[in-house]
């Protein structure tokens, strides 16, 4: 964030500031993924254009266990003149609650927890203790993924569909670093999609794939065949389904004490009712599950607004802002479908303006996390919520006023 070096000091551009001059909140999307984990985006700039031509003037880039978008992001956002913000999305396991049955915010999977990292430091401070174990994670994620594809092509041979998928070739093709079951699952719709021609012959082959059952899903739905892709084939049960290894997983004060060392704010995500209409028993009682957050030290939520009911994401949203959490919104977009990058909530129904404010505070409260970082170290004085929107909208105010 070498760009935040030349900013003026805290107390200048607190000075040079007026907020009656601005045409605050803007639009934010604190949570899209590249293809550096998974995307609905063929690349980054694609993203950040697609934020720009939106008018999305606050960019998040959230990609699961890597940062190596990062650098790229950066000079995409200055290009676009979109303002980014840097975080991370890892998966922990609390044993506890995957004993107990109890699900966190992974409708399928008790005591599976996915937590975000927001404003990691940049260029990274890890140490190269902390560096390894992250890789020791991408390096398992890809071996499991490569024993999928290995049970996938036998399968597929057994089958006798003519097809087979390399790792080799999904790296080529769609990913980088780090693979995962989507990636496998994309793989083998582009390989169904290139060998079958007419419609006829497609969902012939596709019902051969599934050893004899026919599909459920329509040939230009590409992103509900990965899933039923996923579903048939490489989940639990399914005939190329490999089990993760513990070693995938960080206990849950690990995944915080890790997001803290790269200078970032551990985040809870909240699934709420996207699990299809009901909340998990972790998320269920609003008052129990701030005391649940605090006691495992968060102070700060985001939600993904397309999958909730405008009324479940309003009452949840307002509660904890108005009890001093920071609240961030994003999209994600780590399927193949491609939505728009203006947050929404279910039905793409309209943030109001109450949701707009939140949103755009909890943008400001993180650009004047990586303001500091930047301009004090990850140990800087800490200040109030309050103190950190009103900062972050001096940084923003700044950014927009001078970037060319």
């Amino acid at each position: 964030m070498d760009f935040l070096k030349k900013f003026p000091k805290r107390a200048d551009l607190l000075g040079s500031y007026r907020e009656e001059r601005t045409c605050f909140p803007l639009k934010v999307n604190n949570h899209i993924h590249t293809p550096h984990s998974f995307s609905a985006f063929k690349s980054t700039e694609e993203a950040v254009k697609m934020a720009h031509n939106e008018d999305v003037s606050i960019l998040g880039i959230n990609d699961f266990y890597v940062t190596d978008g990062y650098g790229e992001f950066i000079e995409l956002c200055l290009k676009y003149r979109i303002f980014p913000l840097l975080n991370i999305e890892l998966i922990g396991i609390s044993r506890k609650d995957q004993q107990a049955g109890i699900r966190i915010n992974d409708p399928k999977n008790p005591g599976r927890t996915y937590i975000s990292g927001k404003g990691l430091a940049f260029p990274s401070i890890l140490t190269e203790h902390q560096q390894e174990k992250l890789n020791r994670i991408v390096e398992e994620s890809n071996r499991q993924v490569a024993a999928m594809t290995e049970q996938l092509n036998r399968w597929l041979e057994f089958q006798q569909t003519g097809l087979s998928i390399s790792v080799d070739e999904i790296r080529e093709r769609q990913a980088g670093r780090l693979l995962r079951e989507r990636h496998l699952a994309q793989a083998l719709r582009l390989k169904l999609e290139e060998t079958a021609g007419d419609d006829d012959s497609y969902y012939t082959l596709l019902e051969q794939v599934y050893g004899g059952k026919a599909s459920e899903k329509e040939r230009n739905d590409p992103a509900g065949t990965e899933e039923e892709l996923r579903a048939r084939l490489l989940k639990s049960g399914a005939p190329a389904f490999v089990p993760e290894d513990e070693k995938a997983f960080m206990k849950l004060e690990e995944i915080t004490a890790f997001i803290k060392a790269a200078g970032g704010i551990p985040t809870y995500p909240m699934l709420l009712d996207g699990a299809g209409g009901g909340i998990t028993e972790f998320e269920n009682d609003r008052e129990k599950l701030r005391k649940d957050l605090d006691a495992w030290g968060f102070r700060s939520v985001e939600l993904i607004p397309l999958r909730n009911r405008m009324e479940v994401l309003k009452a949840y949203a307002e509660f904890f802002y108005e009890h001093g959490f920071t609240v961030f919104f994003g999209t994600e977009h780590n399927t193949s479908t491609m939505l728009p990058l203006t947050v929404s909530a279910w039905g793409n129904e309209a943030l109001d303006d109450s949701l707009m404010e939140i949103s755009f505070n909890g943008a400001a409260f993180q650009a004047a996390h990586q303001y500091l970082t930047v301009q004090d170290g990850p140990a800087y004085e800490s200040m109030s919520r309050d103190e950190m929107e009103t900062l972050g909208k001096a940084v923003l105010y700044h950014y927009f006023q001078t970037i060319q």
